[in-house]
């Protein structure tokens, strides 16, 4: 009879922290879900060095011009170029780097040279590019080499050089395998913030992002997703296992090929859209063609909770706006009180607004009903007093400490009970 009371009593207490453990976990993630997408980052990265390798530091320069033309600021993008091919003494044309033969478009400009280069040469390695990710750098390092994201981000992670099964080379010296990126992507979507003001952890449990897109052009892309387990992740490569991923076409001034396939019809995809356009992602991966491409696009979606028929492209590749369309044109006036009564005018005609005061109403109705019930259930109130001197903890020693400080009443009942 003592035996099975003391049965009972230890899955009654393991069952209770299962219950703590899961219901802290839900709220981090409840939290995560509803959070607005605010901000878009981009991460781009060239691989490899040597002038034969000339169409990856043009794959990348070609994604950076077309994420800032749709609209992501130049603070908000961190461009990582192995090598410097504009001024490598093999090339033709100085300081100018092409992607197509007919030489109508220098993706190396003076904007390029002067600034917008975070990471170039030697500085590009596996952990350069995992201090990015995760954010533990040196105190020295400036922020404008800095992912400053947040858990409202969306950010485009594009890879691009030589790879294998599931890994991608780093200046043909050292490789980046699909475990470690898992980890990376991991430990961006569970680290905590670092304020450097204020030298603490000011955010408490925080996504370091809100959804991740990867992309990479190079040979057996598709096996370096297939460590990836983080919610929120979509990834998409130019080539499945055992396949190659090929050069478009050859440049004969340059001497070298300077695109590769997979980036190339990417161009040419989002060439024909501007900032305002609305096209989805499903579009985009339905454009490529295995037998434009000689490989085929493998894109994996299962960590991705939206239907991708209803995610427009500019969610990772353009800017984050948000548009009022009119019917009239805007017109400036003389004084406050008539700009107030056009404005006024303005919204009254915008069906849209209508409808999103309406739904703002609802749901303030709906906060005020859950507050209600909420101040009306004492577990509730108990639970979340306690989840809120969880998040208090700011350093994840202390969190350990307290974990274990828990256990040792359950061990002292339990030893005691088991004479």
């Amino acid at each position: 009879m003592k035996k099975n009371w003391y049965f009972n009593l230890r899955t009654l207490l393991f069952s209770f922290l299962l219950f703590i453990s899961s219901w802290v976990s839900s709220c981090s993630s409840s939290y995560s879900a509803t959070t607005m997408h605010t901000n878009n980052w981009a991460v781009l990265v060239c691989t490899s060095r040597f002038w034969f390798n000339y169409r990856h530091m043009a794959n990348t320069l070609s994604l950076y011009r077309t994420v800032k033309r749709l609209g992501i600021p130049d603070e908000r993008i961190i461009l990582m170029l192995a090598d410097d091919m504009a001024c490598n003494a093999r090339n033709k044309y100085p300081a100018q780097v092409f992607n197509n033969e007919n030489h109508r478009l220098n993706l190396y400009g003076d904007n390029v040279e002067a600034s917008s280069v975070d990471y170039r040469g030697y500085e590009v390695t596996v952990e350069n590019f995992f201090r990015v990710l995760t954010g533990r750098h040196e105190n020295a390092v400036p922020r404008s080499k800095r992912l400053l994201s947040d858990e409202g981000s969306h950010i485009l992670l594009y890879m691009t050089g030589h790879g294998g099964d599931e890994f991608l080379k780093f200046q043909d010296s050292e490789e980046l395998q699909s475990h470690d990126l898992a980890d990376a992507v991991k430990q961006m979507k569970e680290k905590r913030r670092w304020d450097d003001a204020h030298d603490h952890h000011v955010l408490g449990f925080m996504n370091w992002f809100k959804e991740l897109l990867i992309m990479v052009d190079t040979c057996q892309a598709a096996t370096l997703f297939s460590q990836l387990h983080s919610p929120g992740v979509l990834a998409i490569g130019s080539s499945m296992k055992g396949e190659n991923s090929y050069s478009h076409h050859l440049d004969s001034d340059v001497g070298v090929s300077v695109v590769d396939r997979f980036t190339f019809y990417t161009l040419a995809f989002f060439e024909r859209l501007n900032i305002y356009d609305n096209a989805s992602l499903i579009s985009l991966f339905a454009s490529y063609n295995p037998n434009l491409l000689m490989s085929t696009a493998y894109y994996r979606t299962d960590l991705y909770q939206r239907q991708l028929d209803k995610v427009s492209v500019t969610n990772f590749f353009g800017s984050v706006m948000e548009t009022i369309h009119t019917d009239t044109a805007y017109k400036a006036s003389s004084s406050m009180k008539s700009l107030d009564s056009e404005m006024d005018s303005i919204i009254d005609e915008t069906a849209s607004m209508d409808e999103r005061r309406s739904l703002i109403s609802t749901n303030i109705e709906d906060q005020i009903d859950n507050s209600n019930m909420a101040q009306n259930c004492p577990f509730h109130k108990k639970m979340s007093e306690f989840y809120d001197k969880i998040k208090e903890i700011r350093d994840v020693d202390t969190l350990v400490n307290y974990g274990l400080v828990l256990t040792l009443p359950v061990l002292a009942v339990s030893t005691l009970l088991s004479r």
